[in-house]
């Protein structure tokens, strides 16, 4: 997953009058992704990501751009870095998480914290990872699970309300039903309603709704997926 939100930085890039900076796009584009075959990570791959990976560089339509763009990577990695007890916290739902540090984590950036010297094969980075994180308690991803869970909800019955297809009292009424849970998650609210961008969430504007939207989405995703049972990443319920 981080390999492709890092290559998907250089895809289709191109320098005019720059034909250094083109070829230098083009070579980190080879390197970060030889360095995931050469891992031995292949296997891992669902069959999307493995047919984008195969191509070569500067290969992406513009479509899988957009695509990866809107799957929100980083917030899917910000989450399975909580369970890997990487990072203390998943950000509230309504800011993004800070793709930087994240990516640089990963062990194909030379950067990375697991990377302890120069010249280690690839296999040995990924293994210096693989064996030096600890998973946090089931408990801490079933709760994160359903705060996800809830926010990726109220997003979606949000979209239903906007729609027509349901009436705002009717989610009023669930939302003040469930207003004791919510709160025992420590989901913050206002006026009866999830509090994002410092407003109740029916009062979001069209791209802040799309933007809460997509980072439960992500979010929800790696939390179902940690908890599933080898269930693979585009086969997580997405049920709300």
């Amino acid at each position: 997953m981080g390999v492709m939100a890092f290559r998907s930085r250089f895809e289709g890039v191109r320098f005019a009058g720059d034909a250094r900076a083109t070829q230098e796009a083009a070579e980190m584009i080879a390197g970060v992704t030889g360095w995931l075959f050469d891992a031995g990570l292949s296997p891992s791959l669902i069959r999307a990501e493995g047919d984008l990976l195969k191509l070569s560089p500067n290969c992406w339509a513009r479509e899988a751009l957009v695509a990866i763009g809107e799957a929100m990577l980083p917030e899917s990695i910000g989450v399975l870095f909580a369970g890997l007890n990487l990072v203390s916290e998943v950000p509230p739902y309504d800011r993004a998480a800070d793709a930087e540090p994240l990516l640089r984590t990963l062990p194909f950036l030379s950067d990375s914290p697991f990377v302890t010297r120069p010249g280690m094969p690839p296999r040995e980075e990924w293994e210096a990872m693989a064996t030096g994180v600890t998973l946090a308690s089931a408990a801490d991803i079933s709760r994160g699970e359903s705060v996800a869970g809830l926010y990726w909800w109220r997003a979606v019955s949000e979209s239903l309300v906007r729609a027509g297809t349901t009436t705002r009292d009717r989610i009023a009424g669930i939302l003040r039903d469930g207003e004791p849970r919510a709160r025992a998650l420590e989901i913050p609210h206002v006026n009866g309603d999830f509090r994002a961008f410092g407003k109740p969430y029916a009062s979001l504007t069209t791209d802040e709704h799309k933007a809460a939207s997509m980072i439960a989405e992500a979010r929800v995703r790696a939390f179902r997926w940690m908890l599933a049972d080898a269930v693979p990443w585009d086969e997580v319920s997405m049920d709300s």
